[in-house]
């Protein structure tokens, strides 16, 4: 039990045993005074869930990763087609081991960083999907890039990967799905970023200090307001790459004004977008896919679906926002200048006449860092 008294303004609590003898004492340690105890303190084990599905394979086992045989024989990786299959179509690749594989100082790393190579150069396989690396290891993960269950293959021996000759495989998974994996220090299994708890020294992702926060606007090289007419010729309203710093984007939000702003129609229109406006995102070198946006629905149901939606009423011009949030999944990050042969970037496309619209705008905030 605790026993509490009053002195120089502060109010002091003593525990005391159930026999009201035994009092615990404090300790100081680290310049405060702690309470000593010898009790163990366990800790335990979130588990998370990804927001994006993925499986992954070895080659030769998980425990060794020696499974390169023989120049000629194939590895055949096939996933299956999503729900609209032009869309998100089925993959079939097989990569084919050569002399040069085989005679590498390490032929399953050889191996690996080949079909890696080869799936990110799929034109089936990046409508849906990225492969990665397990640092150090002969292990092929393959992630979706479309969030929650768009990216989810179900079915068993919706992933297969078919060796042949005296080279061998495993596959950790017949599915491709979001899984429940233990945090410890990070969620992801090959990108410590993905994770809950933060590594101290090692990961230099998390926003700092307040100067280094930005809000940067879409814009098409001179305006940022989107209410032009893109129904004869679109207009690109674009989020570039800076030249010095990497930026990391956690929220992109849609919000803008307009009289009489409605469902079933976009925002103060009689009618719902012929054409959309679409999103085209390029992070970190890989594409990363939004619905376009029909409808005042679309902006509620469909963009702002992880962030929250947000409409005002009012005399005059309604106001509205919509958020998409990827803070507690993973940034959107754009790479600075020069990081890759075709730089990183966000951008709408207004494809229908929105000059009607009092204002539109396409905002991204986040942080920036120097690499």
């Amino acid at each position: 039990m605790a026993l509490s008294s009053f002195h120089n303004g502060r109010t002091i609590s003593n525990i005391v045993g159930n026999d009201g003898l035994h009092r615990a004492d404090v300790e100081l340690i680290s310049g405060k005074k702690r309470l000593a105890t010898n009790a163990i303190v366990t800790v335990e084990q979130l588990f998370g869930r990804p927001g994006f599905s993925a499986a992954w394979f070895a080659i030769g086992t998980f425990e060794d990763c020696d499974g390169v045989g023989a120049a000629g024989d194939d590895i055949r990786i096939e996933i299956a087609a999503g729900c609209d299959a032009t869309l998100f179509p089925a993959v079939d690749l097989t990569y084919t081991i050569t002399a040069p594989d085989v005679a590498a100082s390490q032929p399953e790393i050889t191996v690996r960083d080949n079909i890696i190579t080869a799936l990110n150069a799929d034109a089936d396989f990046i409508k849906s999907w990225k492969a990665k690396d397990v640092q150090d290891n002969g292990i092929v993960v393959v992630e979706s890039i479309h969030r929650a269950e768009i990216g989810d293959r179900i079915v068993a021996g919706d992933f297969k990967v078919t060796p042949t000759g005296t080279t061998t495989t495993t596959i950790a998974f017949d599915t491709v799905v979001r899984r429940g994996t233990e945090t410890e220090l990070v969620r992801s299994i090959d990108d410590p970023r993905q994770g809950i708890l933060g590594i101290t020294g090692s990961i230099s992702i998390a926003p700092g200090a307040i100067s280094n926060r930005i809000t940067v606007d879409a814009m098409d090289g001179v305006i940022s307001d989107m209410s032009v007419n893109g129904s004869v010729t679109p207009a690109d309203y674009r989020i570039e790459a800076d030249p010095v710093f990497d930026q990391f984007f956690t929220q992109i939000r849609l919000h803008g004004t307009d009289s009489g702003i409605r469902f079933q129609r976009f925002l103060g229109r009689n009618s719902i977008l012929t054409n959309g406006l679409e999103f085209n995102i390029k992070s970190d070198d890989l594409p990363v896919e939004l619905d376009s946006i029909f409808s005042t629905d679309d902006i509620k149901a469909r963009f702002s679906s992880l962030g929250g939606f947000n409409l005002n009423v009012q005399s005059g011009n309604d106001h509205f926002l919509g958020i998409d949030d990827f803070g507690f999944i993973t940034p959107v990050v754009i790479r600075k200048q020069g990081t890759f042969a075709t730089d990183d970037f966000i951008q709408v496309r207004v494809q229908d006449n929105l000059s009607q619209v009092s204002d539109l705008f396409l905002t991204a905030l986040g942080f920036k860092r120097v690499t």
